[in-house]
């Protein structure tokens, strides 16, 4: 699936955005949900899964063994939504050789937080300005590494 900028920026914190983390940032993968439970077949959808689950069989010993399995079953990390669970992003884009910066601007009642990333050469700047730091963070990072 091809994302536009104008979609990562309206995509709201929580689990969707934090399964595009997952994919694009930590190298995860979809791989296709079990067609059988404990009771016999079962409506089945795609999953992500991190890189230390190495096969199908190994991911549905960890699953549910009734019903339908969510899409972002594994997905619980929060990095959207928790500041702590968003620096692991930071260190991701760290490691890619991005400069990342992170500002909070408050205006009376209002804070708004911008992470600006960019690699080495300033005309490659991606910024992402939203009202928590996990959420700028998180989009920021899928911006810069989707090239958008």
């Amino acid at each position: 699936m091809t994302l536009t900028r104008e979609e990562i920026l309206a995509k709201e914190p929580g689990e969707e955005l934090d399964a595009l983390i997952a994919e694009h940032i930590f190298g995860w993968r979809s791989i296709k949900g079990p067609k059988f439970d404990y009771d016999g077949p079962c409506e089945s959808n795609d999953v992500i899964v991190p890189p230390t689950i190495t096969s199908a069989e190994e991911a549905f010993r960890y699953m549910q063994p009734k019903g339908e399995i969510p899409f972002a079953y594994f997905v619980n990390r929060g990095w959207s939504t928790d500041i702590s669970s968003a620096w692991e992003v930071v260190e991701n884009i760290i490691s890619r050789n991005m400069d990342v910066k992170i500002y909070c601007e408050s205006m009376k009642m209002n804070k708004l937080f911008d992470c600006v990333i960019h690699e080495g050469d300033v005309d490659k700047v991606v910024v992402s300005m939203q009202s928590t730091a996990p959420e700028a963070i998180c989009k920021a990072a899928l911006l810069a590494v989707l090239n958008l």
